[in-house]
């Protein structure tokens, strides 16, 4: 147990975040990520063409004809589409989180929303128009029984503009937006600052928790030293320097309505060996003589 004088002190203050970036720069990085965003849905297209099964069909006298009665490849581009789309949102999601950790927010999570939009759109263009010229060159003026694979073609996803200058999109086309936006916002509820950066945590969550009302935090004062972990403690009692007599009474009064302790020199010294209980505790009484003698 430590018996060093103590004494209050305040916590120490916490470092000040440094301030946040300017709005108009944390706009301009979202616009600049959402034009990166949307221009991935060129190699998207182009990857969704190739991996994407392709109709087969074959020339008779009135036109192209699929060989399968009921192909499936129509609805089998629809559902490459989705299962890349959701790939796409969630990369695209995790790689704006890590790069771009200086500027989370509803500002960029906006931007992934759009740009992500914007990139279904052009891949569902795109991935159609390679192959589309070649295969309606075969399909005016190729013989008969010539077969030939239609291009990609996204049926379960529309963009167009309204008034002819707003652009809408619906369907499949909303399938990476969707994604992006949900993996973002899963990593945003996961993390350990309200701010979503770890350089600009707010004050309150950095500053150590008050103590409780009434309670006091006590520090050593100075040129007190605890000894380290593990060591005995020392075998004198008291230890040098503390006061004793009545300068410990004076220093360390006892709680009110408790009896003031008796003072080592106020009690005799009783030799180990003596009879206690046979001593008798009235002045006038004469010595009892020494057990040793005989009796009479």
């Amino acid at each position: 147990m430590s018996i060093a004088p103590i004494s209050p002190v305040e916590p120490p203050e916490a470092p000040a975040p440094p301030a946040r970036d300017s709005i108009l720069r944390e706009v301009l990085f979202a616009l600049l990520a959402a034009v990166v965003v949307a221009g991935l849905g060129a190699p998207f297209g182009w990857l969704w063409s190739k991996l994407a099964p392709h109709v087969e069909l074959v020339q008779t006298q009135y036109g192209p004809y699929p060989i399968d009665p009921e192909p499936e490849g129509y609805w089998a581009d629809d559902g490459w589409f989705i299962l890349m789309a959701i790939a796409m949102g969630a990369i695209v999601a995790v790689a704006a989180w890590f790069l771009l950790r200086r500027y989370r927010g509803p500002v960029m999570l906006l931007a992934l929303v759009l740009g992500s939009t914007g990139a279904s759109v052009l891949a569902a263009w795109l991935g159609n128009k390679i192959g589309w010229s070649h295969y309606m060159d075969l399909a005016e003026h190729a013989p008969e029984n010539t077969h030939m694979f239609r291009p990609v073609k996204l049926r379960t996803g529309e963009a167009s503009l309204w008034l002819g200058f707003i652009p809408w999109v619906r369907g499949t086309m909303l399938i990476q937006g969707i994604a992006a936006a949900a993996v973002y916002t899963g990593l945003a509820g996961f993390h350990v600052s309200p701010t979503l950066r770890y350089d600009n945590i707010p004050p309150e969550y950095l500053t150590p928790a008050p103590p409780a009302p009434g309670v006091a935090t006590y520090a050593p004062q100075p040129g007190y030293s605890y000894p380290p972990p593990g060591a005995q403690h020392p075998a004198e009692y008291p230890p040098a320097g503390f006061p004793s007599g009545a300068d410990q009474a004076a220093a360390y009064p006892p709680p009110s309505g408790a009896p003031a302790p008796a003072h080592p020199t106020d009690t005799p010294h009783t030799p180990p060996g003596s009879n206690t209980h046979a001593a008798s505790t009235d002045p006038t009484a004469p010595p009892s003589p020494p057990s040793d003698l005989p009796r009479s």
